[in-house]
């Protein structure tokens, strides 16, 4: 599919604020915008042009976009939260006089604006399940988010799940939300018949950092009730450090399996792909996600999924996985026992993998982006 070009009226100039993207602790959220930009870039019509708005350690970790946009960047003085709002209602807010329209990809719509926006939110966790975040943060976003999707003129959603949600929680007019799904490019080429530069032996992959609703404890509960037909089978835990790291380090060595719980770090793309690729599975026991990045990479890649019945992630995997029940330990230890030993069942997850991605086509996104675009503008 090579995408369709969509005309506007006369030439549109679109902002971007990717002031709120912190590289590496946002999750889900960093991926999926930094890779439709990418490809924005690649399919925009010539006569829309864009400006991004980002702190340097975003074109530290991403230095293409210097080279596919115009950028901003912001003059940040101080790391904190209010920090950055604040240059979002000054320095930002006067720059940013100029377009005709703010897209805003973080959630939150600044209070000082004086072009119409479009905000992007990824879920409504901050709203539905408060307890996952401080209470600096709960009450900001709680009242933030709500006052974001009033003030803009067009809501993204990732997923139907956070459009449903967007509606039945927010009272937000279904004819204001538009869904943009995730677009997933091709992987790097990888020859699997060469020897991975690792020594796991066999393991199950959960690409996440331990915020407390994705419930690595669950995996960690299950491992020790796997049987013996499935050999010591480890968990591999990837993405930078979380509030939970060290409370799941206590809980396997209170469970004695300390010697099959790895946490790697964060890790290059291609070992990530590795690890994709020689996994028994990717777990996902998430109690809340508005999308579920890891899932694509996880079909495009070949790899089975057992994921929990929560949030966007039926959506996503439709039957290209197994689904668990939130907390249910011995339902995860059974999804994964099943995956381990019967390679007949994997394989027909993966190729239901292969025919789910259809939907997360990248030009399909990025066309849809592009009418958000043309809709706002006109």
């Amino acid at each position: 599919m090579t995408g369709r070009r969509l005309k506007y009226g006369n030439d549109a100039s679109v902002g971007i604020n990717l002031t709120w993207l912190d590289p590496g602790v946002v999750g889900g959220s960093e991926e999926y915008s930094i890779r439709l930009l990418q490809r924005l870039s690649d399919r925009a019509d010539e006569r829309i042009k864009f400006v991004l708005y980002c702190r340097q350690a975003v074109l530290e970790r991403y230095p293409d976009l210097t080279e596919r946009f115009p950028v901003q960047t912001m003059p940040l003085q101080h790391s904190g939260k209010m920090s950055r709002v604040t240059m979002e209602n000054t320095w930002m807010a006067g720059l940013s006089s100029g377009h005709d329209v703010m897209h805003h990809m973080g959630g939150v719509v600044p209070w000082v604006r004086s072009r119409p926006d479009i905000v992007t939110v990824y879920d409504l966790q901050p709203l539905e399940q408060p307890q996952n975040f401080g209470q600096v943060k709960r009450r900001w976003l709680g009242a933030a988010i709500p006052a974001s999707v009033r003030a803009a003129r067009l809501v993204v959603s990732p997923s139907q799940f956070t459009r449903q949600r967007l509606i039945e929680t927010l009272e937000v007019p279904d004819d204001k939300i538009r869904v943009v799904p995730f677009g997933f490019e091709r992987p790097i080429v990888v020859d699997v018949d060469r020897p991975v530069d690792h020594n796991l032996g066999r393991f199950v992959l959960y690409p996440a950092i331990t915020y407390r609703h994705k419930r690595h404890c669950d995996l960690v509960d299950a491992l020790p009730l796997l049987p013996e037909s499935c050999g010591d089978i480890k968990l591999v835990f990837t993405g930078r450090p979380g509030p939970q790291t060290l409370s799941l380090r206590r809980q396997a060595q209170d469970l004695g399996v300390s010697d099959r719980l790895v946490f790697t770090g964060r890790v290059s793309e291609r070992r990530l792909t590795e690890l994709y690729r020689t996994a028994v599975a990717l777990a996902f026991p998430s109690s809340y996600e508005g999308f579920g990045n890891p899932c694509i990479e996880a079909m495009n890649l070949g790899c089975p999924m057992v994921v929990s019945d929560a949030g966007s992630l039926p959506e996503v995997t439709g039957p290209a996985s197994i689904r668990v029940p939130v907390g249910d330990v011995k339902a995860w230890a059974e999804a994964i026992a099943r995956l381990a030993t019967s390679p007949s069942a994997a394989e027909a997850l993966v190729t239901n993998g292969f025919r789910q991605l259809a939907g997360f086509d990248p030009d399909i996104a990025t066309d849809r982006l592009l009418e958000v675009y043309a809709e706002a503008v006109g």
